[in-house]
């Protein structure tokens, strides 16, 4: 069986690869800079990258507008004759976003599929946005959400691990929502970081507005920062808090805490 990762040098792509060459199973990587090319906007290739492959995980970038772009892609893989897609979405996204879209479409078109919705990672705080974030403004990370927001912040690694869990057993028609074991407040994340090499060491809560201009005076596309700032305010209205055992589901163990991760990855 080979397996084609799509979003192969992202945060949760580039482990689930890594997870599956590391059990010995025949899988590429694929992203606009990765061994294989797979360009969203660029259909040119698609049937190559396709060729030979019989599962597909499949990442939708966030804010980019390219639901249906990845939608085509999951139609043109089904039509290849690729039988078992792992789509990953976000916890408390819309059906009419990019990633709702590219759902349906998976549970429409594969005789196997599997949907997780991941909640904030982790590893945003180390090598994703809140730590490009907090890099330009000397450790203090300004999110437009309140002091009490609390987020089940979960592990990249136990996304990656449920991913490739999906891939390789019986999960057809499942539907997960993976979380942390314990919801925190960013402040409560940043004094954990307190004393480590993390790049985030202080939290400000600021308005909308200020994030906005912050995100897009850095280069980041308006389209991308509204997203982030849609799902600020599910996690400001509670959204982003709850707790689910589907960690444990998928993956027969509890998932990692924030206090693992951060003496994990700061020492």
């Amino acid at each position: 069986m080979r397996t084609l990762v799509t979003g192969a040098t992202g945060m949760v792509g580039r482990r689930v690869l890594a997870e599956l060459r590391r059990r010995g199973l025949a899988a590429t990587g694929a992203s606009r800079t990765a061994e294989t090319r797979l360009d969203w906007t660029d259909t040119s290739n698609w049937d190559d990258v396709l060729d030979g492959v019989e599962s597909v995980f499949v990442v939708t970038p966030t804010g980019s507008g390219l639901g249906n772009r990845v939608a085509g892609f999951l139609d043109r893989a089904a039509e290849a004759g690729v039988g078992n897609a792992v789509v990953l979405s976000w916890m408390g996204v819309g059906a009419a976003s990019d990633q709702g879209v590219v759902e349906e479409r998976a549970k429409r078109r594969f005789a196997r599929w599997t949907v997780l919705r991941s909640n904030w990672l982790d590893q945003d705080l180390t090598e994703g946005d809140f730590a490009r974030m907090a890099r330009a403004r000397n450790g203090r990370l300004e999110l437009p959400v309140t002091k009490r927001t609390a987020v089940s912040f979960v592990d990249a690694r136990d996304v990656a691990n449920a991913a490739v869990t999906a891939l390789v057993e019986d999960h057809h028609g499942r539907e997960y929502t993976l979380t942390g074991p314990q919801a925190l407040t960013f402040r409560e994340v940043v004094r954990m970081t307190k004393g480590t090499d993390s790049p985030v060491w202080r939290f400000k809560a600021v308005d909308e507005s200020r994030f906005y201009f912050r995100a897009t005076d850095r280069g980041w596309g308006e389209r991308y920062v509204d997203t982030l700032n849609e799902r600020f305010a599910v996690a400001v209205a509670g959204g982003a808090a709850e707790v689910t055992e589907d960690v444990r589901a998928v993956l027969g163990r509890e998932p990692i805490p924030m206090e693992r991760f951060v003496r994990e990855s700061t020492v």
